[in-house]
């Protein structure tokens, strides 16, 4: 079905090696970036002192108080960059959805639309290509990859448009990434019921990716191509 052998070889070749290669690029060259931050924290904490107590005399001041304010000038720095580096992993999982959905759109149009379809806007979607799809008997529903690619793009509305339809069904599948300690290592669930408010995932606050959330949801899109790649053969 639909040249099965070479979209093998082009699935291989082009579209998991780039996929591959932007779950590298997070775990080996952005993260990393963010190893020396408690360091950093301690030099603002270091410097704001010197400037603090270098200063003229105030009887109203004394160095308890400037031993404060060099502490919190510190603090804000740490906890700042850690916001930052939140903000990237969350901001990752959007790359990675939508990197897979254009690739999984690049083969409806090159094989599955006629040449006289490809610019129909209206024919240009995920829609479109399942039901082509399933009228030659492949339901991609079914790969085993799909449940999580589902919950991906739940994740990547959701940190894109924070609060909506998408976020609410997510708080209901995965509670657990709107909670802060779920980042920190585990989750820790409030002893109360509550509904977290997601305003600025895009600034790291609301929803809490770890790195395993972000390599587990690659994988899918990866392993969804050599899925995808069986189902064309079988079909």
């Amino acid at each position: 079905m639909h040249n099965a052998l070479f979209w093998r070889r082009y699935f291989r070749s082009s579209f998991q090696p780039h996929l591959e290669r932007t779950l590298t690029a997070l775990e080996q060259r952005v993260l990393p970036a963010f190893a020396g931050i408690e360091d950093e924290a301690t030099a603002v904490q270091q410097q704001t002192w010197d400037e603090l107590i270098s200063m003229p005399a105030d009887p109203d001041v004394d160095e308890s108080m400037l031993a404060d304010a060099a502490f919190e000038a510190g603090y804000d720095h740490y906890c700042g960059m850690q916001a930052v580096k939140q903000s990237l992993l969350n901001a990752f999982v959007p790359i990675l959805y939508h990197t897979w959905e254009q690739q999984l759109l690049a083969f409806h149009r090159r094989e599955v639309l006629r040449p006289e379809e490809e610019h129909d806007d209206g024919l240009l979607n995920l829609q479109e290509l399942r039901g082509r799809l399933e009228a030659k008997g492949l339901d991609i529903r079914k790969l085993p990859t799909w449940s999580t690619i589902r919950e991906l793009r739940l994740v990547a509305n959701t940190v894109k448009h924070a609060d909506g339809e998408s976020a609410a069904r997510l708080k209901k599948r995965r509670p657990d990434l709107f909670e802060q300690h779920h980042a920190n290592g585990g989750f820790v669930p409030f002893p109360f019921k509550r509904t977290p408010r997601v305003y600025r995932p895009m600034s790291g606050e609301d929803v809490y990716l770890t790195l395993d959330d972000v390599q587990t949801y690659g994988r899918a899109t990866i392993d969804f191509w050599n899925e995808f790649a069986d189902a064309l053969e079988s079909a």
